[in-house]
């Protein structure tokens, strides 16, 4: 695969083909803050955006750059069949105008072609990505050449008919759709108001979550798409939409249209009807999304993070073999509001003397916690705030340390009982710029934000700080999860999912926010005192353990069936660690390092999974 040209693309590849879906003739969509991530100006290595269109031309008198190093083309390579009804061929033809609209623009070639001789090894092997627009009738010899390209790490983006096949047909195939084959379609095709399931997902950022797609007729394929736990449905068929059809009618059921198998580079659209099938913008950005996606890399694992929370009050030292950073908890503003207050700062001068062991290992000093106060006094005042930022630079260099993580719990909010302001929330920002001014080069600034991703203004921070620790858990008390993945009837108001959107909705780029994970349970009052945590909870054999597959995440029952301990467990971090990776996160967080039990299983659990991707999911 044309891996180097791939990687060069990704960011400037994105700004293009999310306008170029934008100008269709039909109503151009809003595009959400989060389609194209920021860039902080605190990234030592930032990377400018590129322009829409080819750069200007140099100035007449400027010396002419050396060229540079021929970088071979993205290959894009799209079948269809002529032969198939016009309806069918028509959609194809429209994709190969519309897909053409990119030759040309950052070394991407897009090619079609009627002829299923061009799957050949030889010939896919510059490819990086394969499209079907239609059904390709390819013979045994094809099938096998498409088999080895996908298995060995290649991509493709399907449309409609190219799935069209029966039970027994293409067992291989069948298995690369998610475990589904073709069962049924509608008649006529109709405009169809469409749900987007999966808004977080890259392939539907940006599109509106209801959106009327222009007439098709849908497929309907055999039961089991959403219990493969490999599947990820995109996008389905919104129930105002049944009974579907006239002649051919679907009455009320399930029916996905949009999904990816995360066991393959793949992503299936069930349109593909008709010409007008470009018509609408919002559906055009699901369709340059998903190629986007496939054209995409992941997160260099060098960017990842684990970030372990060391408290000033517990004595053990952390293994650093399975953190890449530390928030040491905690500085607090001082009585004066002017500066910085360390507990137990001989604790800390001993874990930054970790990164004796292990150089690259970043410690930060955690400002606040719950109950922390005094933020609201010093950010009110501009004399005090900057005296207060000052002193933040005083620390990191005293300490030798690698940035200042703040954890005002919360701006604006009473909850803990510290002082508040209707003015925090602006004055957060100005904070965060303030400190940001007085960090050395290359030093860290970071934050904790609440699970609900209210209280502070995401987008007005974004180029002050590094990355956001999201508090993914102290959600809920038992019967609820208190950080539960997905949402289920055991999440209350509130799963890991729906915080990290609320973030992303707010402004931050997704890429820049980490998950947190807590070390700990959360327990009914009539739990065995002093066992919260992980590595005690384990221990007690008088409860059930039971497991939640809709929020992936395990619990606690006594003899009496009553709920009474949620936590998390080497499994659901595994979950975890896949949506992590699954999303383009850029890590995960744990509160705090001695939770754990004496294994370090939930911390080895956390590393593996987010930098090499070993989950104990499955």
């Amino acid at each position: 695969m044309n891996t180097r040209s791939i990687f060069l693309l990704v960011i400037s590849t994105a700004s293009l083909l999310t306008s170029y879906a934008q100008s269709s003739p039909a109503t151009t969509a809003a595009v959400s803050p989060a389609t194209t991530a920021a860039v902080s100006p605190a990234t030592t290595a930032a990377v400018a955006p590129a322009p829409a269109l080819a750069p200007a031309p140099a100035p007449a008198l400027a010396l002419a750059p050396a060229p540079a190093p021929a970088v071979a083309p993205v290959r894009i390579l799209a079948f269809y069949n002529p032969q198939e009804d016009p309806s069918h061929v028509a959609f194809a033809e429209s994709a190969v105008s519309f897909f053409s609209g990119f030759n040309g623009s950052r070394n991407l070639s897009f090619e079609s072609t009627t002829d299923p001789a061009a799957m050949d090894k030889e010939g896919l092997k510059d490819v990086d990505v394969i499209m079907m627009l239609n059904h390709v009738p390819l013979d045994k010899k094809q099938r096998k050449v498409f088999e080895e390209y996908m298995e060995n790490g290649g991509r493709w983006m399907g449309f409609h008919k190219s799935a069209l096949y029966r039970e027994g047909e293409w067992p291989w195939f069948t298995r690369f759709l998610g475990g589904v084959v073709f069962a049924d379609y509608n008649w006529p095709p109709l405009p169809t108001p469409i749900q987007i399931e999966d808004p977080l997902h890259p392939v539907c950022r940006g599109v509106p979550e209801r959106f009327t797609a222009p007439a098709n007729e849908w497929y309907r394929f055999s039961p089991g798409l959403r219990e493969n736990p490999a599947v990820q449905v995109l996008a389905s068929v919104a129930a105002e939409s049944f009974p579907l059809g006239i002649s051919r009618v679907f009455v009320s059921e399930d029916l996905p249209i949009a999904w990816a198998n995360r066991q393959y580079r793949m992503v299936y659209l069930n349109m593909g009807h008709g010409s007008n099938g470009f018509s609408d913008a919002s559906q055009n950005l699901l369709f340059t999304n998903a190629l986007q996606w496939l054209l995409a890399t992941g997160m260099p694992v060098e960017e990842k993070v684990a970030v372990a929370y060391v408290t000033s009050w517990k004595a053990a030292i952390p293994d650093p073999a399975f953190v890449t950073h530390i928030n040491y908890a905690f500085g607090h503003v001082n009585e004066t509001f002017d500066g910085v207050i360390v507990d137990n700062p001989d604790r800390l001068r001993q874990i930054v003397a970790l990164k004796k062991q292990k150089p690259s290992l970043k410690v930060l000093l955690s400002i606040g916690g719950w109950g922390s106060g005094r933020f609201s006094e010093m950010v009110a005042s501009e004399t005090y705030r900057a005296s207060f930022a000052c002193d933040c630079g005083r620390v990191v260099k005293e300490f030798g340390l690698d940035g200042i993580d703040i954890d005002w719990e919360y701006p604006t909010n009473q909850g803990p009982g510290i002082s508040h302001a209707p003015e925090d929330t602006r004055n957060f920002t100005f904070l965060m710029r303030d400190i940001r001014k007085q960090l050395p080069n290359g030093m860290l600034l970071t934050l904790a934000s609440a699970a609900s991703g209210k209280f502070i203004d995401f987008k007005a921070i974004t180029g002050y700080v590094d990355f956001v620790n999201i508090m993914t858990y102290d959600i809920s008390l038992p019967p609820f999860h208190h950080s539960g993945l997905y949402p289920s009837s055991m999440t209350g108001n509130l799963s890991c999912y729906e915080s990290v959107l609320a973030h992303v909705r707010a402004g931050f780029p997704l890429d820049r926010l980490v998950l947190g994970i807590p070390f700990y349970g959360k327990t009914s009052p009539d739990f065995p005192q002093g066992m919260g945590s992980y590595g005690k909870l384990i221990q007690l054999e008088e409860f059930e353990k039971c497991w939640d597959d809709i929020a992936k995440g395990p619990y606690l029952k006594d003899s009496n069936g009553k709920i009474v301990c949620t936590y998390d467990n080497p499994r659901s971090i595994g979950y975890k660690s896949r949506f992590i990776n699954d999303y383009g996160m850029k890590g995960a967080m744990y509160w705090e390092y001695e939770g754990d039990d004496r294994e370090g299983s939930l911390r080895k659990a956390v590393f593996e999974g987010v930098f090499e991707g070993v989950f104990e999911a499955e």
